[in-house]
């Protein structure tokens, strides 16, 4: 495994999240998410993955821990603070390393109060680089050459509190009377800039439908049934987080990216 093409997807999302030194939880859903993109029938379709699932899949991410580390890909380290200011804290080796790596709470929220980040090596970003920029690399969504329209989606998928519908929504409310083809005619219509990322494995929307509840993703084939539901867009009622919006993805094609 000395090269990009030669690990696995959770090794592969691993490696992503060490280049950007963020924290081994959340990778759970990350593999997950990456999976669901590629067709896999072992990941729920429509949904985020549970925190029991989640949990589930903790061995699989010790194993892969455990083997980019001999392999000189990354390090586990403690982070001395959880501030803005990032100073590189001692690596966790040893019996240390792989009794962490075996516990939940390293992966899955919400966990223990432990701050730990995955780096990435010298060696390992150099063998990264070596994939991730090739030349026959697919661009990042920062490098297409993007209408207005479709630059308002890329924003909303950056931004974390952006929104595609409600109040706080970059998309307008559904005019009053449209029915039946005329109001799928006009929802697809509205949809054409964010369903060129959705197609392309760059953005994955997410419905959620209460303050504070996880979100589900919304797949490509039913966006336009989704959008036009009213009910699901929430675009009449006040709360912040309740609708549909957007957020950047790591598909197979784009995990590196």
């Amino acid at each position: 495994m000395r090269t990009w093409d030669e690990l696995t997807v959770t090794e592969q999302v691993l490696v992503r999240r060490a280049v950007d030194g963020t924290g081994p939880r959340g990778s759970a859903r990350h593999v997950a998410a990456v999976l669901r993109w590629a067709g896999s029938s072992e990941v729920p379709r429509r949904r985020n993955a549970s925190p029991e699932e989640q949990a589930a899949r903790v061995p699989e991410l010790a194993a892969a821990v455990l083997r980019l580390v001999a392999g000189g890909w990354l390090t586990l380290r403690r982070e001395p603070g959880a501030g803005f200011v990032r100073t590189e804290g001692p690596e966790v080796t040893g019996a240390e390393l792989e009794r962490l790596v075996a516990d939940p709470a390293t992966w899955v929220w919400p966990g223990g109060d432990r701050v730990l980040a995955l780096r990435v090596t010298g060696e390992g970003r150099r063998r990264w680089e070596a994939r991730a920029c090739a030349p026959d690399a697919p661009p990042t969504i920062h490098q297409l050459d993007l209408t207005e329209d479709e630059d308002r989606v890329r924003v909303c998928a950056l931004e974390a509190s952006g929104w595609l519908t409600g109040p706080f929504g970059i998309l307008a409310d559904l005019p009053a009377g449209l029915e039946g083809e005329e109001l799928k005619a006009y929802v697809a219509a509205e949809l054409a800039p964010l369903a060129r990322f959705v197609r392309e494995g760059s953005i994955e929307v997410l419905h959620v439908a209460e303050p504070a509840a996880e979100g589900t993703v919304v797949p490509l084939e039913d966006l336009v049934d989704a959008f036009g539901d009213r009910e699901l867009r929430c675009d009449d009622r006040d709360d912040w987080g309740v609708g549909f919006t957007c957020v950047l993805t790591q598909s197979p094609a784009n995990a590196f990216r």
